[in-house]
């Protein structure tokens, strides 16, 4: 798990290949999912919740609903993935860290994702 100290650092170098910041959760959380296979299919990443796009920690709150749907869309990559959503305080503000690492079977996909493309084609 990251310290306030490395977020703060990682928040300070900005956005780019191996970090995203959200400044809230998305609606559709499979956005995040979706994001998730980027960085497992390369290097790896963490995905920071609580962030502006001037990279200025605003924090977040999250309802127990929202953080299920998370974890149930993260399980929706396959093959699966290690990764959780962890809120950790921020200079007073609580911000979600997801820590991605590289996929060691690429490629990672999110399934719902997958199986709607084959019936497209099926149907076609």
């Amino acid at each position: 798990m990251l310290t306030a100290e490395e977020i703060i650092a990682i928040v300070r170098s900005g956005e780019g290949f191996n970090a995203e910041f959200k400044v809230r959760v998305p609606l559709k959380v499979k956005e995040l999912s979706e994001e998730i296979c980027a960085f497992a299919n390369a290097a790896g990443g963490i995905i920071i919740i609580g962030v502006d796009d001037n990279n200025i920690i605003r924090g977040f709150t999250i309802d127990n609903l929202k953080r299920s749907a998370i974890q149930n869309s993260i399980g929706e990559i396959t093959p699966r993935i290690n990764c959780t959503l962890e809120i950790i305080e921020v200079d007073g503000l609580d911000v979600g860290i997801i820590e991605v690492p590289s996929g060691k079977t690429n490629p990672m996909y999110y399934r719902v994702q997958f199986l709607f493309v084959l019936v497209q084609i099926h149907k076609n």
